[in-house]
């Protein structure tokens, strides 16, 4: 994926959160919420679970027919 491609998500992905958060979405702010725990310290650290979510992110979907 080319760094320009990146941006453009990046960039894509700030305006939906800063329109989502100007509608005051209560289900938006309960995402957050559940991101915010899910992202924290714990049995793993947050750095690690960063790489895991980069992982699952990047593989590419097997056919299991």
């Amino acid at each position: 994926m080319s760094l320009n491609k990146i941006e453009e998500i990046r960039r894509r992905r700030k305006l939906a959160h800063t329109r989502l958060l100007s509608l005051k979405s209560k289900v938006y702010e309960r995402f957050l919420e559940l991101e915010k725990a899910a992202y924290m310290d714990g049995a793993l650290k947050k750095k690690d679970k960063e790489l895991i979510a980069i992982g699952i992110a990047v593989q590419p979907t097997v056919n299991l027919a």
